[in-house]
């Protein structure tokens, strides 16, 4: 595929919604640095190390909304299958006095399917929210298609397009939620051992909420270390 078009057709995507909503919207900036490695050829484990920036407020002490360290690990039921799990801990407003928490624990399945020669990768999530004001049980589905922008396999030193979409609801005794999360993006794989992946990412919030659908634009700049 044509990189120029390519280029384009991620440009459109997202500068479209941007345009529709960036005055209301929350704006939110979220780097992140990843370090994975295997125990053996089945089982692996992966640290993350996320923030999450709000971008109207960088110039104050909410500029900081979450710092989130993550720990999960996979174990590989055969080769397109793996099942595994995980913990995150997330600090909201740290620099704000009154700060809350949450502990997060995931269960999860991936799976690989295929149309045509197309590989598109799924993902079951269910999570465990244990925050300083609440609990809160969430299930998540993940649908994503990573593709080289030039030929058919991704060789080091060359780019590729991110493309997914993930659904999820939390739902409590008394109330239920939901959300989408639309991201496009971009990564560049330096070689085995690391890439760098820059996206954007649409959030639909609050879909069942009373107070009515909020939106958020997230810029991702995701930094992925291998051993």
């Amino acid at each position: 595929m044509n990189f120029l078009k390519s280029w384009a057709l991620l440009a459109v995507a997202t500068l479209l919604p941007v345009c529709a909503y960036s005055q209301q919207a929350e704006l939110i900036w979220n780097p992140e640095v990843s370090y994975s490695w295997k125990s053996s050829d089945r089982l692996g484990f992966n640290t993350k190390l996320s923030i999450f920036n709000s971008i109207r407020d960088f110039d104050n002490k909410g500029a900081i909304e979450y710092i989130e360290p993550q720990f999960t690990f996979s174990y590989g039921l055969s080769a397109g299958t793996k099942v595994g799990g995980g913990y995150y801990y997330r600090l909201s407003t740290p620099l704000i006095d009154g700060y809350q928490y949450e502990h997060r624990f995931l269960q999860q399945i991936g799976f690989i399917s295929y149309i045509n020669d197309r590989r598109l990768a799924h993902r079951l999530r269910l999570e465990q929210r244990i925050r300083s004001s609440s609990y809160q049980n969430r299930l998540r589905y993940r649908l994503s298609y990573d593709f080289p922008l030039e030929g058919e396999q991704l060789d080091p030193g060359e780019k590729y397009l991110i493309l997914s979409d993930e659904m999820m609801t939390a739902f409590n005794k008394d109330e239920a939620d939901a959300e989408n999360r639309a991201t496009v993006g971009m990564g560049w794989y330096f070689n085995s051992k690391q890439k760098f992946e820059l996206g954007l990412q649409y959030r639909t919030q609050d879909i069942f909420s009373n107070g009515g659908i909020s939106h958020l634009f997230l810029i991702s700049t995701s930094y992925y270390l291998n051993r």
